[in-house]
């Protein structure tokens, strides 16, 4: 599974942090940064310190590979 986190700063200088899961396709830091100026841009979560997403800080994509080595609830079919 693939897991997008974008980090920003906030009004009052904390960083803070929004993720997507199951994310899919090529996103670059060209596709993404613009993106994240947008939202940050639109003030839409606020807290009473202001805008919680102001300024675009870093963005990740973050892959987890699960690898089962036994699992006693699946029957072996073999």
């Amino acid at each position: 599974m693939k897991k997008l986190e974008l980090t920003f700063k906030s009004e009052n200088g904390k960083n803070k942090n929004l993720g997507f899961n199951y994310i899919e396709g090529d996103l670059t830091a060209d596709k993404v940064m613009p993106a994240m100026q947008r939202l940050s841009d639109l003030n839409l979560f606020r807290d009473k310190d202001g805008n919680l997403y102001k300024e675009p800080v870093a963005a990740k994509i973050i892959d987890t590979n699960n690898q089962v080595l036994f699992d006693k609830r699946i029957k072996n079919t073999k």
